[in-house]
């Protein structure tokens, strides 16, 4: 307590500045600025009361927080009353209700998932979560394991079978770690799968799945494969698409979106949302003071709601029926917003 406030410096005790110390050292090891707007979409994992994902705001980077529904069930709805982006998520044996190729970076911060259990199948739904070129960030044991052992209070041993198994892995899926310090190691998914492809026959070959669509994210099992990226004819040519940086790819024709309906509809639901906005904020003045902050769009369509309401003081969780005809989850992640499927009938 600050007074009449609560305060949450976050980080735990492995991180002695808090959350912010923790964010500066982030920063110092990623090889893009979280100020370019590279960055916009975070899935942290094991999220706690979301003060990673709150710490991030200062970045304009919106973080999709998610934590098991057991003890930590209070938390993720603590930090809704934070007002930040949180919900129930769980590495088990379905995939996460998300579409491929989400999120710009996913973060674990200890939040003891097993990732090389089960032939490393939580880190390849990592993998079909993380867009191309996406990092993923793992801080607490076993990351560097020979400066903390002693500090962690386990055998070096088990520390080391556990990073050369997590190192291994992420070779396997092509993964390329860009730096490693203090207890943070951070990986980066390839642009594409040209060099993927061409280990097929060798020992570290990769383990492509061959059916089930990648999008599939609500009672799908998980499955110990990583899903081809789409084909490129250049080796540094990005799969699926180039994105543009934050705020620009707010409003840019999604890479998703080819047909040229497809556009067109997109560019006039943009248009109507943001007539109707300009209506809600007419009827609701309370809009612009602060008095709303968590907003579900229980129909998100592309997005356009959300798009129109980044103006104001709150974020919004497009929900997508997971199955819409026109499944679009993807296009809103293609945008910088977050949201999730759902099925309203569920009981």
């Amino acid at each position: 307590m600050d007074g009449d406030h609560f305060v949450f410096p976050g980080g735990g005790t492995s991180f002695p500045d808090g959350v912010k110390g923790y964010v500066d050292d982030l920063k110092n090891l990623l090889p893009v600025n979280l100020e370019s707007g590279s960055i916009r979409t975070v899935l942290d994992v094991g999220c706690g009361v979301a003060s990673f994902g709150a710490s991030l705001m200062d970045y304009d980077i919106l973080t999709m927080s998610i934590a098991p529904s057991d003890e930590h069930e209070a938390q993720v709805l603590f930090a809704l009353e934070r007002g930040l982006p949180a919900m129930l998520g769980v590495f088990s044996t379905h995939r996460l209700t998300f579409p491929s190729k989400s999120f710009d970076m996913a973060h674990c911060s200890r939040c003891l998932v097993p990732w090389t259990a089960n032939d490393g199948l939580y880190l390849r739904e990592i993998d079909r979560m993380l867009r191309p070129g996406g990092f993923w960030v793992l801080s607490g044991p076993p990351i560097n394991w020979r400066v903390n052992y002693k500090a962690w209070e386990t055998e070096a041993t088990v520390l080391e079978k556990e990073q050369n198994s997590l190192e291994e892995l992420a070779m396997q899926m092509c993964w390329e770690k860009v730096a490693e310090g203090g207890q943070i190691a951070i990986w980066q998914k390839p642009i594409n799968h040209i060099k993927c492809m061409q280990k097929l026959n060798t020992l570290s070959s990769p383990k492509f799945c061959s059916s089930s669509d990648p999008d599939a994210g609500w009672y799908t099992k998980m499955t110990a494969c990583i899903f081809p990226l789409p084909e490129v004819k250049d080796i540094d040519e990005i799969s699926g698409g180039i994105l543009k940086r934050w705020p620009m790819r707010l409003n840019a024709s999604p890479p998703r979106l080819r047909n040229e309906n497809d556009i067109s509809s997109y560019n006039e639901d943009s248009r109507t949302w943001k007539m109707r906005v300009s209506y809600y904020e007419v009827m609701l003045k309370s809009f612009s003071s602060g008095r709303y902050r968590n907003v579900m769009d229980m129909n998100a369509g592309f997005g356009g709601f959300a798009a129109a309401m980044v103006k104001y003081t709150v974020w919004v969780m497009n929900v997508v029926p997971f199955d819409a005809k026109s499944n679009n989850l993807g296009v809103i992640y293609e945008r910088g917003l977050i949201g999730t499927y759902m099925d309203w009938l569920f009981p």
